[in-house]
């Protein structure tokens, strides 16, 4: 091989490569920007928040009691997912889309097209309702969580829409998994300036 053409083959991979692994962190990966009080004190309003997109395998693993993960928002009766409610979670590029449309936006699409919550799983497929979770799952207390259906909550309940008004979440409308929050937590601002 001549030298000019090793060079050209070494640039096309050099430029190639960085888009290419981009796509894939893209696909397995989101960015949501935390709006809301309700997993205080775990995330707060503005927290930047690393998901793992939950694989679209129904034969992979779905997260487990105690995760964090970001799920498309329903409203109270439990219907589909609607566009025009609030969100807990929004993509870091911009504040969600009142689009509706059910299940969750193929890999790469724009999270924007719906609306999000941030919650913690209380319980997984085969674990055990807990009781006194309000009147969506009054009738479940006891029975095991249904396939692929899962029962989350925010940490602060008393400011947090979730499976104790929508009942149970769907596999298909958990976005991932919180791997970590991305900003570093700020102090909250105090009512009097401190005094030396």
């Amino acid at each position: 091989m001549s030298a000019p053409l090793v060079m050209a083959v070494v640039a096309a991979v050099a430029t190639t490569l960085p888009v290419a692994a981009a796509l894939v962190l893209r696909r397995r990966f989101a960015v949501v920007t935390v709006a809301g009080a309700s997993m205080e004190p775990s995330y707060r309003s503005g927290d930047r928040v690393l998901i793992r997109r939950l694989s679209p395998s129904r034969r992979a693993p779905g997260p487990m009691a105690g995760r964090v993960v970001v799920v498309a928002r329903r409203p109270p009766s439990g219907a589909p997912p609607l566009g025009a409610l609030l969100p807990d979670a929004r993509p870091s590029d911009g504040p969600a889309a009142d689009v509706p449309g059910p299940g969750v936006p193929e890999p790469g699409a724009p999270l924007s097209a719906r609306r999000w919550m941030i919650k913690r799983v209380a319980a997984s497929p085969g674990d055990p309702v807990p009781a006194g979770l309000g009147p969506a799952l009054t009738r479940e207390a006891g029975r095991p969580v249904p396939k692929d259906r899962y029962i989350v909550l925010g940490d602060n309940t008393d400011h947090s829409h979730d499976s104790r008004h929508t009942g149970f979440v769907e596999r298909a409308d958990i976005l991932g998994v919180a791997v970590r929050r991305l900003t570093p937590r700020t102090p909250r601002a105090t009512s009097s300036p401190r005094r030396r």
